[in-house]
């Protein structure tokens, strides 16, 4: 998966986890999403060139 793919799809979780959601997730689905959404950072910022 790309950076931008990567990017688009954090967007997209925060979206749907932001103040203007259509749908409101139960407790379980919250944390699952949020974890998700972490991994994507975390291999995001492992990507990034040490300097």
């Amino acid at each position: 998966m790309s950076n931008a793919e990567k990017l688009k799809k954090l967007r997209e979780g925060l979206v749907l986890l932001s103040r203007e959601r259509e749908v409101v997730f139960s407790f379980h689905e919250t944390f699952q999403m949020v974890d998700e959404l972490l991994e994507i950072v975390d291999d995001l910022i492992q990507q990034e060139p040490k300097s």
